[in-house]
């Protein structure tokens, strides 16, 4: 007989009853990646994934600031779906999804289910993770072959008697590597991590003597070639500014440091953060287990550069984020399990301080990261509390997300109405790469970048071409995040200034000024 709700039971109320953990942790996943896929739909690219976009409207082998796969992947969605929120944002969404599941699945084979659910959790709604999981960067990619590398020498070394073969294991990781490298170059550091890992176990450092991770290292190797054969054909400019440029310059600096250090706490939490630094911890105490051991070796190379970085040269705060991203299992299985040291019990298992404290920061930067997109109210509550302040729009980050589209509308008007008036159509310009890449979004017409600083436009803007553009007039944006007088950054014999407002709810968004300049002679800063 058919057991039915009583009629003073919800019905959502008895089917959620009726659900096991495993059943009730996917309805959870399924129903925060669809919010996922909605917000992603309706707001508008930050600067970077107009960047990469513009990139996958131009294919190349690789570029200056990262490799090619982001350009790749966006170049096959975008032909698809258009150029639009869904064609650019796709290929980052499925690689989110898959580091969910692929993360997910690691952590109950090294721990237990309690653990795969809080890593679900805090991939799909931390700071870090969470909002980062949205941008269309090579960020997802990049993570997605880490995840998956790292799960697959798991599957090489695990000893529960369902190991893989040494030759199945390392065709995979030639085949994830490579990818992973046309993605971004720090995944070379999980190939060190590899090596720690086998010279760590006695059982495993056969494996070394055979073909297969040197089969591996060729496989990579091949698929990483349009790397250095885009770098040879432009006299190495990534390699140069990836391995020396951005490392240098700068002198010791335990501000900086501070700085940084500040910067994983905001991004990752404090409470969560303290977890993770407690994971690295024990995976060197407990390095003995297998599966403790393998935490360390691959996170120990990223650690080991990364963390000094900023006392010696600028830094970018995610660089550390693929080693926190394999310690969040520890993380996860210290909140699940609890975590004792030799007699002392540090943590207890599902800490209310943990738990409370992650989940705290969890919603309070989640109402304050999502909810200004739905309605702008960040001015509103800076005027109740500051009555007498100068309110700049650049104070509420989601106006960033905003203003292109209109922008672009603007200018390519004002480019038809002046090439009706001189009978001369002028090109379109901006001064950093930034704006040259919304500009680009906006208008979806090529924008050339008058900057001696070096991006991707400025190696692609060959001396020929930037000499053709001498004679003609420019229509050249600034905004009021990046302001630029047109006339500082390239000789011209004049510019006359427009400005465009952007508004969203009735609310001042965005200030676009738009400069008609007239004989372009040369770039002089």
């Amino acid at each position: 007989m058919t057991e039915h709700p009583s009629k003073d039971t919800p019905v959502i109320r008895e089917f959620w009853k009726r659900q096991n953990l495993s059943q009730k942790v996917t309805i959870l996943f399924i129903l925060t990646l669809f919010f996922r896929a909605f917000f992603s739909l309706n707001i508008g690219l930050i600067d970077d994934e107009a960047y990469h976009w513009s990139w996958a409207k131009w294919p190349q082998l690789s570029y200056f600031d990262h490799p090619a796969m982001i350009a790749w992947l966006e170049a096959i969605t975008t032909s698809a779906f258009g150029d639009t929120y869904l064609g650019v944002r796709l290929p980052g969404f499925l690689c989110f999804v898959g580091t969910v599941i692929l993360l997910y699945k690691l952590t109950r084979d090294l721990f237990d289910d309690w653990a795969a659910i809080f890593v679900g959790v805090v991939l799909l709604w931390s700071p870090f993770w969470g909002f980062g999981g949205y941008v269309a960067s090579p960020e997802p990619p990049f993570m997605f072959c880490w995840v998956a590398a790292s799960y697959v020498f798991w599957q090489g070394v695990r000893e529960d008697g369902k190991a893989w073969s040494v030759k199945k294991t390392w065709i995979w990781l030639g085949i994830l590597m490579g990818l992973g490298l046309n993605s971004k170059f720090i995944i070379a550091l999980l190939a060190p991590g590899f090596g720690l890992y086998l010279l760590a176990t006695p059982s495993r450092r056969k494996d070394l003597l055979t073909p297969w991770p040197w089969v591996g290292l060729l496989i990579a190797t091949v698929l990483a070639t349009p790397i250095f054969l885009w770098n040879h054909l432009h006299e190495w400019p990534g390699f140069k500014y990836q391995f020396h440029d951005r490392h240098t310059g700068a002198k010791f600096d335990i501000g900086r440091w501070l700085v940084f250090f500040g910067a994983q706490l905001l991004f990752a939490t404090p409470f969560l953060y303290v977890m993770i630094a407690l994971a690295f911890i024990t995976s060197f105490i407990k390095r003995h287990e297998a599966r403790w051991r393998f935490l360390l070796c691959l996170t120990l190379p990223s650690i080991a550069i990364f963390y000094p970085q900023p006392l010696w040269a600028e830094y970018k705060p995610h660089w550390s984020g693929a080693a926190y991203t394999l310690l969040l299992m520890g993380a996860g299985a210290i909140w699940s399990q609890g975590l004792v040291w030799g007699r002392r019990q540090v943590v207890q298992a599902r800490s209310k301080v943990f738990t409370w404290g992650i989940g705290a920061f969890f919603v309070l930067l989640a109402l304050i990261s999502y909810t200004p997109f739905a309605y702008p109210w960040i001015p509103k509550a800076y005027k109740l509390f500051n009555p007498n302040g100068e309110w700049q729009t650049t104070y509420d980050f989601s106006n960033e997300f905003t203003g292109w589209e209109d922008l672009g509308r603007y200018v390519n008007r004002r480019q038809r109405e002046i090439h009706a008036e001189s009978g001369s159509k002028p090109f379109i310009a901006a001064h950093r790469y930034e704006n040259t890449a919304q500009t680009t979004w906006g208008t979806k017409q090529k924008v050339y970048m008058l900057s001696s600083t070096v991006s991707h436009y400025t190696v692609m803007q060959s001396p020929e071409e930037m000499n053709n553009l001498k004679g003609q007039n420019a229509i050249f944006v600034s905004t009021e995040k990046y302001p630029a007088d047109p006339m500082e950054w390239a000789a011209w014999d004049g510019c006359d200034k427009e400005t465009l407002k952007t508004f969203r709810h009735g609310i001042h968004a965005r200030t676009f000024n738009v400069y008609f300049c007239r004989n372009f002679q040369g770039i002089t800063k």
